[in-house]
């Protein structure tokens, strides 16, 4: 009988062995679908509405801001210049821009005459980047804006270094 029952133990723990669960050579039995509750998928539905109305929110947010600064009209054909000229010289009205060195012509006592104008202005500063700017516009009474144009009264000159010690050494 002890035989019998120590055999019988040995078959039950063979059998358990053999459970998908405890072999790893088997793989599990799928398991049916937990049921979720209504309360519990109204949360989910709230939730997933809620980041839809969040990401609609932003999206229409951008565009607004996109929008305004178009409106805005606040462009300026080389950002860059905003950093290093001087508002006096009429840049915020873009009013600067890059010129060859044949359109200026070096005098002494660093100054410098607009061929395009005759006109004769002292340098205001060195570029930074090595290259000829002036800046010249007029303002329109009639349309309320500025015009850039090579005729227009020239403001400010900035020069490479390299030029101004170069016609220091002409005289």
């Amino acid at each position: 009988m002890l035989v019998h029952r120590v055999a019988g133990l040995l078959q039950q723990r063979r059998k358990a062995m053999s459970h998908p669960l405890t072999n790893c050579n088997e793989s599990p039995e799928p398991s049916l679908p937990v049921s979720k509750s209504k309360v519990s998928v109204q949360r989910m539905e709230s939730k997933r509405r809620s980041r839809v109305a969040q990401a609609a929110g932003l999206a229409a947010l951008a565009a607004l801001m996109i929008v305004g600064v178009a409106i805005a009209g606040e462009h300026h054909s080389n950002p860059w210049l905003l950093s290093w000229i001087p508002a006096t010289c009429c840049v915020t009205n873009d009013c600067c821009w890059e010129v060859s060195e044949r359109e200026l012509r070096s005098l002494p006592d660093d100054e410098w005459e607009v061929r395009s104008t005759g006109q004769i202005r002292k340098r205001t500063a060195y570029s930074p980047d090595g290259k000829f700017y002036r800046c010249a516009c007029d303002y329109d009474n009639v349309d309320k804006h500025w015009i850039k144009h090579q005729g227009a009264n020239t403001r400010c000159i900035f020069v490479p270094m390299r030029s101004a010690a170069a016609s220091f050494f002409r005289r």
